[in-house]
């Protein structure tokens, strides 16, 4: 028989922490501003702010309605839909889990960049640091002849830590959020502060802001808005599902779903600022994007190049590095919870406390490769077909299944109770039902075939096609494999 969730949240304050703690990540620092200059700079807030509502918001609703009615993570959501579809439950959380392995290893380089803060240690050329120092980047692509060991302590730190906190359960959890969540919107208020009130972050700041109202007639801006919010959400990685399968009656999925947009936006604006500010303090006021503010190459490069140049550079460089540390450790905690939850019940026999520490253990061998000479390679790749083409297959599938199942029903009786009135209840149901079915999946098919040809044409970041093959299809497809293997494990449990 499926094991029942006990462990449920003691108070809704956690349960919104955890989500808008899933939610905001790297995300938000390294992405959403440079999608939001290319795409319109301010007036690009107008399609983003619109997807949140229309494709965001439902969709969390989806996952947060649905947990709330398995009671599991999901591989046991999928399972009590139709047991021929407890593969995609699996898939997602496998996916999942090819996700945290790569994101554990960028959290370990923080780690690194806080400690190396505190004497700046990359000098007067930032990018030669990270380059050959902290990636030890090989003359050819994808020789693993190194392993930065430092790197591979601090994967270490990272994984203990997480194993530490959620041996406790929700318990450990709920004290953790409390520090973790609040914490970067502190620190991204200060450093965006602090790049605003020096000479040239005014500028920075006005330039990022700049509305080009041309753009938001474009289908294009619109996509990228949508693909946006899809991914800065943590949507189709189980972890919404998870945690609202944690939640009691008194619950309301509907403030918590508005509560995670808001903070997931506010966090992505503050971002924003955070990052043109900055480069406008290090061009002093002359902003050149060609420094590159996307990727890892903002984090570690760009804002050590930058925080060299303000007072009290080690402290900046802390805090900011101690940031990306916290942002990073939520997502890995949400992830850890929704498949050990469900493995759980494919493995009865074994206590959560020794399925927590097989899958941290398990999760710091498999990110080792990315600690090696090509691993950023490596990263860029997986990240690129499991983190986006995964995502949004996955999101689809789960909107299509779990909105035509015949247990949709009982999904939508709970999520009615958290419309206090009457008319918006019965409205709002109709356009969220039409929405799951219907116009997101139209959406995100859309975007998705609209990439597509590209990546059989053009190789991606010019990698061989064979990296791309196995780093990223084979990749793909054995996250699926995989994905059937334990579905069939877990579907001749007892029920």
């Amino acid at each position: 028989m499926e094991e029942i969730n006990k462990d449920k949240w003691t108070k809704n304050i956690f349960f919104t922490l955890a989500t808008i703690g899933a939610a905001v990540g790297l995300g938000n620092l390294w992405r959403f501003p440079y999608m939001a200059y290319e795409n319109g700079g301010g007036s690009f807030f107008i399609p983003f702010i619109v997807c949140y509502l229309v494709v965001g918001l439902p969709i969390v609703l989806l996952e947060f309605g649905v947990g709330a009615w398995s009671k599991g993570s999901a591989g046991v959501t999928f399972k009590k839909i139709n047991k021929k579809f407890t593969w995609i439950g699996w898939w997602i959380l496998v996916n999942s889990v090819v996700i945290v392995a790569y994101y554990a290893v960028v959290m370990a380089w923080s780690l690194q960049y806080a400690i190396y803060s505190i004497n700046e240690s990359w000098g007067n050329n930032a990018s030669a640091f990270f380059f050959n120092n902290v990636l030890q980047l090989p003359d050819k692509q994808f020789q693993f002849n190194n392993i930065n060991l430092f790197s591979i302590l601090c994967l270490f730190i990272i994984w203990l830590v997480s194993f530490l906190i959620l041996r406790r359960g929700l318990k450990g959890l709920s004290k953790a959020l409390l520090l973790t969540v609040p914490l970067p919107f502190i620190l991204i208020v200060i450093i965006a502060l602090r790049g605003f009130s020096l000479p040239g972050g005014k500028e920075g700041v006005e330039y990022f802001l700049k509305p080009d109202v041309t753009k938001i007639v474009k289908l294009d801006v619109w996509a990228a808005a949508a693909s946006q919010v899809i991914l800065s959400l943590s949507l189709g990685m189980g972890q919404m599902i998870v945690y609202a399968s944690k939640t009691g009656t008194k619950n309301n999925g509907l403030k918590t779903g508005l509560s995670l947009i808001s903070g997931d936006f506010l966090f992505s604006l503050l971002s924003g600022i955070a990052v043109f500010g900055t480069l406008g303090v290090m061009q002093n006021g002359n902003i050149n994007i060609d420094t590159g503010i996307n990727g890892p190459s903002l984090a570690f490069i760009v804002y050590p190049t930058a925080i060299s140049s303000l007072p009290l550079a080690p402290l900046w460089g802390f805090l900011f590095f101690l940031m990306l540390v916290l942002l990073g450790i939520d997502s890995i905690f949400a992830v850890i919870e929704a498949n050990v939850t469900d493995l759980a019940n494919v493995f009865p026999h074994l206590s959560k406390t020794k399925l927590l520490l097989f899958f941290c253990a398990f999760c710091f061998v498999a990110g080792i490769i990315f600690t090696t000479s090509s691993g950023m390679y490596c990263l860029d790749i997986v990240d690129h077909w499991v983190g986006y083409f995964s995502i949004f297959s996955i999101v689809i599938m789960q909107c299509l299944i779990i909105g035509t199942s015949n247990k949709i029903k009982e999904i939508e009786s709970l999520i009615c109770k958290w419309f206090k009135n009457g008319l918006i209840r019965i409205w709002g149901i109709k356009i969220w039902k039409l929405w799951i079915v219907f116009l997101i999946p139209a959406v995100l098919i859309v975007i998705l075939l609209s990439k597509l040809p590209s990546e059989f044409t053009t190789p991606y970041g010019n990698y061989s096609w064979k990296a791309i093959v196995i780093g990223g299809w084979l990749i793909f497809v054995l996250a699926i494999a995989v994905g059937f293997l334990i579905a069939w494990r877990h579907n001749k449990t007892n029920d």
